[in-house]
């Protein structure tokens, strides 16, 4: 199947690897990273499609495969998962004409592919949406396609499925390292993350005030270890959290959301109107209901911003605000525009998520632009340069 053409791209691939020149100026080193990305993009969609091809015809049986993802993985150096996945999405862009031409063109990886059509096989009027969602980053596109997905479903028929989805496996690392991967619903995964994040602040500030510095996520190793086994000589877990849960106020007294209406854990994504019911009076789950445009409860969160604040900035989503910038783990609150220790006020417009990363570089002199208008992100420019515009 096109020898020839096959035969002169690997020609040409391996020419460009061994032509590259690591002392090239970095600019063309970026130009040149955005062609390979178009090319690995171009060979996923073929790889599917090839593999799917291998599937159909039982081409696997000649070689002594017992399936076609084990021939797919054995070949491509890959886990069988992996290619069975792969095999999965080529079968579901087969009914997405443009997603598949996207592919086909090199402008979605395979990953966000994967996404969209996760979701568009399920309602492919969702497409056209999807693919312009891809088009602000990988973040935004997953965001997208759980909130589309959930808009496809009915709220009690979705928690059962993902109720009979979740899953947790482990196994151990190269280095004899246990790792693992597990899927829960948002409602369970929602409060998990809350609870980790939160101890691992508890981790953190103890090993700071012993001078201790490490990454944020060897703190987050310490607490999942806290949370599961126990604090350090202590036999009693540490469950001391708080999750918040977005939610109209007709929802929660109806218990179902209907379209255009609220019910959401920040950075998770929808939840089931009936668990937020269920759960309200738990210590672990604070309800910010929202009755048109006013809060009518909201979360007390500390002493040193007021809660109506924080209630503010869950509301407007957990995100750091840095154009470019999707972490949505370890963050903190930073006033932006006129520091505190400049005599900046704790007031909304002064105030706005960032990660530590970036944190520690407006810290170190960088500089906030202003908010984009669209998406209320903000340019973040190192010392000496003006304000993004």
């Amino acid at each position: 199947m096109f020898t020839e053409e096959r035969r002169s791209a690997l020609a040409a691939y391996e020419a460009m690897a061994q032509g590259f020149d690591a002392t090239c100026p970095g600019t063309d080193a970026v130009d040149f990273l955005a062609d390979l990305a178009t090319i690995q993009h171009i060979a996923d969609g073929l790889t599917a499609r090839v593999s799917k091809h291998i599937a159909d015809t039982n081409a696997f049986v000649a070689f002594g495969d017992r399936t076609a993802p084990e021939l797919c993985a054995r070949v491509s150096g890959i886990g069988t998962a992996e290619a069975r996945r792969a095999i999965e999405n080529a079968t579901r862009w087969e009914s997405l004409p443009a997603t598949d031409a996207a592919i086909r063109e090199g402008r979605l990886s395979g990953q966000e592919a994967a996404l969209i059509s996760a979701v568009a096989v399920h309602d492919p009027s969702l497409e056209d949406e999807l693919l312009a969602a891809a088009g602000n980053g990988l973040t935004p596109l997953r965001d997208a396609c759980v909130r589309a997905r959930a808009r496809t479903e009915d709220p009690e028929g979705r928690s059962r499925r993902q109720h009979a989805d979740r899953t947790l496996t482990m196994w151990n690392n190269v280095d004899g390292m246990v790792e693992g991967h597990f899927r829960l619903a948002p409602e369970i995964g929602g409060a998990l993350r809350a609870a980790i994040q939160q101890q691992t602040q508890r981790v953190f500030r103890a090993k700071y005030r012993a001078g201790i510095h490490e990454p944020h996520h060897a703190y987050a190793a310490d607490a999942l270890a806290a949370l599961v086994m126990g604090e350090p000589d202590t036999a009693k877990p540490a469950v001391g959290y708080t999750a918040h849960v977005l939610i109209d106020h007709a929802v929660l007294i109806r218990g179902n959301a209907l379209p255009g209406e609220t019910c959401e854990m920040p950075g998770v994504g929808p939840v089931n109107a009936r668990w937020v019911q269920e759960m309200l009076g738990e210590a672990f789950v604070t309800a910010v209901i929202k009755k048109g445009r006013d809060i009518t409860t909201v979360a007390h969160f500390g002493r040193h911003i007021p809660a109506e604040l924080r209630t503010a900035m869950i509301v407007g989503g957990r995100e750091c605000c840095v154009e470019g910038c999707n972490r949505r783990e370890y963050l903190e609150i930073d006033h932006s525009e006129i520091d505190f220790a400049h005599g900046g006020p704790t007031a909304w417009w002064n105030l706005q998520h960032l990660c530590s990363v970036d944190h520690r570089r407006k810290t170190q002199g960088w500089l906030l632009g202003p908010p984009d208008p669209v998406t209320g992100k903000r340019g973040l420019s190192p010392p000496g340069t003006s304000r993004a515009a």
